[in-house]
């Protein structure tokens, strides 16, 4: 079979004209392979940094979340790093229990469980930052100040998209069982 009736048997895996090029996804579908790419990379750079500080991947963003915000609640964690709240308090734990993180009750909402940033915890982000800048600096060498601007507001918008597909995702599967 040639590789261009292959390609045309296939069925197209979006439908909006400006994601297809003379009817065809395949620039899209590189599109998506190039967002999972990127994507690994990035991993496996947060997974070197978490490595190096001795924490879990998911800890690692905890740490990283918290200690730059200077304090979040469990929610506001789970929210950000779009987790469960149970699967951050279980992680926020053994940070807590390493002394890598404090927690505390929030005074307005006792129910409310603040964490933050200790001394360990910003030891651990000097030890990093040496390793962070320069990994980070060559992740984004071909952005500008404004591409940057403009990557980020993108990439909000990306985030809600896709916050959107995963609900719409989880209602076709139900309809389909």
């Amino acid at each position: 079979m040639s590789r261009a009736r292959r390609r045309n048997s296939v069925p197209l895996t979006v439908s909006r004209p400006a994601l297809l090029a003379e009817g065809s996804d395949a620039q899209f579908r590189g599109f998506i392979h190039d967002l999972i790419g990127y994507g690994r990379r990035l991993d496996e750079c947060r997974d070197a940094f978490a490595a190096i500080a001795g924490v879990s991947a998911a800890q690692y963003e905890i740490l990283m979340l918290v200690s730059h915000a200077g304090g979040l609640s469990v929610s506001e964690v789970a929210a950000r790093l779009r987790r469960s709240g149970a699967f951050i308090t279980i992680e926020a734990n053994k940070l807590a229990e390493r002394g890598i993180l404090d927690k505390a009750s929030d005074a307005a909402d006792r129910r409310r469980v603040l964490l933050q940033p200790n001394r360990k915890s910003l030891q651990l982000l000097e030890k990093l930052a040496a390793f962070q800048v320069r990994i980070n600096d060559e992740l984004f060498a071909h952005l500008g100040a404004k591409q940057f601007r403009e990557a980020r507001a993108l990439l909000r918008e990306h985030l809600a998209s896709a916050d959107r597909a995963v609900a719409l995702l989880g209602v076709l599967m139900q309809e389909a069982a």
